[in-house]
C-alpha cells in the first residue's frame, strides 16, 4: 500500500495537514483485502475526470499493495521514543477487518479499513477504562485511533523492518508503528542442518512458526517439542525460544535431538534468505540451524 494542477495541489495539502477529508469516495482495504471504487471530485473536464479515475485506480492498487496484518508495536508515541521491557503499545491488524490494540495500559478494539488515499478509519471501538500513569502516552494514542475522524499514514520500509507513521492534527508524527520483523518465520519448516552438521536422512526434524501465537513445535526426528517465542522489540531480527518442552521416547539419533535443542534455545536472531530459506543464529553470529521451507501439499 504504501490529476489535473487543482487535484495535484488538493493532493499537497490532504499531505501536509494530515486530513484525509478532501475526497468524497475513497476505495479501501480492510485486512489484506479490499474492493476498488472510483475516488471522485469535483473537475471541469471530461478529461479531468478521466486522469482522476486512472489515478484513483492507480492509489487504489498501491494501497492494496500493504499487507498489514500481524503486530505492530508502537514505538513512538508524539516526541517519545518508547523503550520498555513490559506494558509496550501495540496494535494488531486482522485480515477480517478488525484491530486489537493496547496503549501500554488499557485495551482497545474496534474495526479498521485503509483507503486509497492512505487513510485509516476506525470505527465501532471499545475500551477499557483503568487509570493510567502515563495519560500523555495513552491521550495522544486516542487521537489517532478514533472514530470520528480519519488519520493519514505514511508507510515506509528500514531494512528488513516496516513503519506505518499516523500523522497528527499538527501534519507531524503522533504514532510510529513498527511491525515485528520475523513474519517471514510464520509456517512449517524442514530443519537441513544444526551446528552445520545435516540432519540426517533417516531421521528428519521440522519446526513450525506461529509468530501471532507466539508459540513454537515441531519434530527432532524421534521426539516431538513445543514452547514459547518471545520477540524483542529492541533488536532486529531478535528471537527467543523459551519454555521448550520435550517428549521422551528412546531415539537411536540422540545426539541430532540434543544438538537441535540446545541450539533452540541459543537462537537470539533470525535471518531470512529469501522466500524459502532462513536461519536462526546465536548473539556472537554463529550459524545454530537452517531451515527450508516445506513442501505444501497440492490439492
Amino acid at each position: 500500500m504504501k490529476h489535473t494542477a487543482s487535484i495535484l495541489c488538493a493532493a499537497g495539502l490532504a499531505l501536509a495537514t494530515g486530513s484525509c477529508s478532501l475526497f468524497q469516495k475513497t476505495s479501501t482495504v480492510s485486512g489484506a483485502q479490499g474492493t476498488a471504487t472510483s475516488t471522485s471530485t469535483s473537475t471541469s473536464t471530461t478529461t479531468t475526470q478521466n486522469q482522476a479515475g486512472s489515478t484513483a485506480a492507480s492509489d487504489s492498487r498501491k494501497s492494496q499493495t500493504h499487507d498489514l496484518s500481524g503486530e505492530w508495536l508502537m514505538v513512538q508515541v508524539g516526541a517519545e521514543t518508547l523503550d520498555r521491557d513490559e506494558d509496550m503499545p501495540y496494535i494488531i491488524f486482522d485480515k477480517s477487518g478488525r484491530f486489537y490494540a493496547n496503549d501500554g495500559c488499557n485495551t482497545i478494539n474496534g474495526d479498521w479499513k485503509l483507503g486509497a488515499d492512505d487513510c485509516f478509519r476506525f470505527s465501532s471501538l471499545m475500551m477499557t477504562r483503568r487509570y493510567c500513569p502515563d495519560e500523555n502516552v495513552q491521550h495522544t494514542i486516542a487521537t489517532v485511533l478514533d472514530d470520528k475522524k480519519p488519520v493519514q499514514a505514511k508507510f515506509s520500509e528500514v531494512g528488513t523492518e516496516s513503519y506505518i507513521d499516523l500523522i497528527g492534527a499538527s501534519g507531524k508524527t503522533a504514532v510510529r508503528l513498527r511491525r515485528a520483523n520475523i513474519d517471514f518465520l510464520n509456517g512449517e519448516w524442514e530443519i537441513t542442518s544444526v551446528n552445520g552438521t545435516s540432519i540426517n536422512m533417516d531421521a528428519p526434524a521440522d519446526i513450525f512458526f506461529d509468530i501471532a501465537e507466539r508459540k513454537v513445535h515441531g519434530n527432532t526426528g524421534c521426539n516431538y517439542f513445543n514452547g514459547e517465542i518471545y520477540l524483542d522489540h529492541r533488536q532486529s531480527n531478535a528471537i527467543d525460544l523459551s519454555k521448550m518442552g520435550l517428549t521422551r521416547m528412546a531415539c537411536p539419533y540422540s545426539e541430532q535431538e540434543t544438538a537441535l535443542m540446545v541450539a533452540l534455545e541459543e537462537a537470539t536472531t533470525a535471518l531470512s534468505g529469501g522466500k524459502n530459506s532462513a536461519m536462526l543464529l546465536s548473539a556472537d553470529g554463529r550459524e545454530l540451524v537452517t531451515l527450508r521451507r516445506a513442501e505444501q501439499p497440492t490439492e
